[in-house]
């Protein structure tokens, strides 16, 4: 049974299947790198993260806890959201700028890292998403190579930071 506190959530994570099912995943992926957009208008800008040397990093994803949630209750995560990712992966190998691509593990690392971009934009700094993980088993790792090259960094210093948390990232201000 969801908990009343969980219902919204849970109901969106519905909601991106259906939606998935209904458009397909192209719309899909635009419409929650939207709602990261917009939520980052709520809340100004911004920048968010452990720092560590000239890197950030999240200790724990704020979004992983309603998919694992949605896990637990449907058993595995949804085809639709594979479908997303698989969409996402496909689009940024035919991206001609590659850096700009978030490091997706989970659909919702779309959402957020629309939402940490937008906020660190207002605030005068690029973003590079580096790297990301999910706290579920059998989760793969995401990397953006042309990201950790462009941050002048190693996979393996990524790594490094990545076992700290959910996902690294760099600013970088602009000029």
């Amino acid at each position: 049974m969801i908990r009343l506190g969980s219902m919204l959530p849970q109901a969106f994570m519905v909601g991106i299947t259906e939606l998935v099912k209904m458009v397909g995943p192209e719309k899909t992926s635009i419409l929650l790198s939207r709602i990261g957009q917009e939520l980052a208008l709520t809340q100004g800008p911004g920048l968010e993260g452990v720092p560590e040397n000239d890197l950030h990093y999240l200790p724990i994803c704020p979004l992983a806890d309603e998919i694992i949630r949605f896990v637990d209750l449907f058993g595995e995560r949804p085809e639709e959201f594979q479908t997303i990712v698989k969409y996402v992966a496909e689009k940024e190998a035919r991206n001609k700028d590659k850096v700009e691509c978030p490091a997706m593990a989970s659909i919702l690392c779309l959402m957020h890292n629309a939402y940490r971009k937008k906020r660190a934009e207002m605030a005068g700094f690029e973003t590079l998403h580096l790297a990301s993980k999910l706290s579920i088993a059998g989760a793969r790792l995401a990397y953006n190579e042309e990201a950790i090259e462009k941050a002048g960094k190693s996979k393996e210093e990524v790594d490094k930071i990545l076992e700290k948390g959910a996902c690294v990232f760099k600013f970088i201000k602009k000029e």
